[in-house]
């Protein structure tokens, strides 16, 4: 009899316990109390969870507000404490120095004195600089250099200036003449030493010259630098190729043909 009960026991135990399993799983839409259980349940789930979304968005809005009011807090400090310090300079510029003078004046007295200074020093040094190397005396130039060479002129030059008659020849050599004095009297280092030029002759298109310089009873470095042959050749050949046959000149040496000797 005790084993029989205690059969039964564990049957029904076990059927009860399938029971509520299968109640707790197998819940169908036809059954209204479960689905409203479950409705209300999901409706409790959504309320709880947006609950903490309002909380979140509050708070975020109020740090965003707080910030705000930082911001302008600092705002304020920083304009109330520039003006604080723009009072406290006006009130030491206006503070009298010396004989009812304001500090303010003292100040732009220094100043333009200091401009004064300095423009009358550039003045004097501008006014009464002089020039040691631009001090001579031409008549103390006694001493000869002569230089002689030839050039060639353009062909093409003559096509307009036919050389027939004997005038036209003695223009041409004028002009030529003119030509070589200008080059040298425009030079900065050979004006002073340069004296006078010659076309001695002219036949077949080729012009001889002849130079005339004077130097100073001191002449030895003159001859070896600037009075010797390469520079004063250069600086007329540097003329020659600086001209040109369009720019209107009324005759063209050929550079390469020009000759000269010391």
């Amino acid at each position: 009899m005790g084993d029989d009960a205690l059969e039964l026991k564990t049957i029904v135990v076990g059927y009860n316990n399938n029971v509520a399993t299968d109640q707790s799983t197998e819940v169908t839409p036809a059954n209204g109390a479960c689905s409203d259980h479950a409705k209300s349940g999901a409706n409790e789930v959504s309320h709880l969870l947006s609950v903490p979304q309002v909380s979140d968005n509050n708070r975020e809005q109020h740090n965003v507000d707080g910030d705000a009011i930082d911001d302008e807090s600092v705002s304020r400090i920083f304009t109330s404490e520039c003006q604080r310090e723009l009072q406290r300079i006006k009130r030491e510029l206006s503070e009298v120095v010396v004989w009812n003078l304001k500090l303010w004046m003292v100040v732009l007295i220094i100043f333009l004195v200091i401009v004064l200074i300095i423009g009358i020093s550039l003045i004097v040094c501008t006014v009464g600089h002089d020039d040691e190397d631009e001090k001579y005396d031409k008549s103390s130039f006694v001493v000869e250099r002569f230089f002689r060479g030839n050039f060639t002129l353009d062909s093409n030059s003559f096509t307009s200036h036919p050389l027939n008659q004997l005038n036209e020849t003695d223009k041409l050599l004028e002009q030529l003449k003119q030509q070589l004095t200008e080059v040298y009297n425009s030079s900065p280092a050979l004006a002073r030493f340069f004296s006078s030029v010659k076309i001695n002759n002219f036949s077949d298109t080729t012009a001889q010259f002849e130079l005339h310089f004077l130097m100073p009873s001191e002449h030895e470095q003159l001859v070896q630098y600037t009075l010797s042959r390469e520079m004063v050749r250069n600086v007329l050949l540097q003329n020659f190729y600086d001209q040109s046959p369009d720019t209107g000149d009324s005759f063209y040496i050929i550079p390469t043909s020009l000759r000269m000797e010391g």
